[in-house]
């Protein structure tokens, strides 16, 4: 199976607490601003702030993914770590640090691929950059929801 390692970051204009906030309000399916690529919705009655959580994820574009993320561990405002099975298996990271009164946000993906379609075409095409467009379009989408509910 391929394994793809990929680091995305971006700069959000907000506090790392409300960015940390907005990405589990995603996850657990309350907001919707990664809509349409990404779409998440949580499993299980456990909240979606408590390490134990379960969320499927939807990828709508070219070659739909669909994986869970079970979130292993929580430090609030700071970081959110999770185990990822599915069409992908492995771990992913997201990291939130003050850079002033904004926040450097990056997301750490280490995974391999586990279904057959994108095995057979992962020569042919970078996963990896597909993850990062989708990472990318979502760190624009999360930056205009926080400024547009801070207005």
């Amino acid at each position: 199976m391929p394994i793809i390692e990929s680091l995305d970051e971006a700069v959000i204009d907000a506090p790392p607490v409300d960015v940390y906030k907005a990405v589990l309000n995603e996850f657990g399916g309350v907001t919707h601003w990664w809509m349409p690529i990404h779409e998440s919705k949580l499993k299980g009655d456990l909240p979606i702030n408590h390490e134990g959580a379960v969320v499927n994820i939807a990828i709508h574009r070219t070659g739909n993914a669909k994986f869970s993320y079970k979130i292993t561990k929580l430090v609030e405002g700071k970081s959110i770590d999770m185990d990822i099975s599915g069409d992908f298996v492995g771990t992913g990271s997201c990291t939130f640090e003050p850079e002033g009164d904004k926040t450097k946000m990056q997301f750490r993906w280490n995974v391999k691929v586990a279904k057959l379609g994108f095995v057979i075409l992962s020569p042919f095409i970078s996963i990896a950059k597909g993850h990062s467009e989708v990472m990318q379009a979502g760190f624009k989408a999360l930056n205009s929801y926080l400024t547009d509910i801070t207005k």
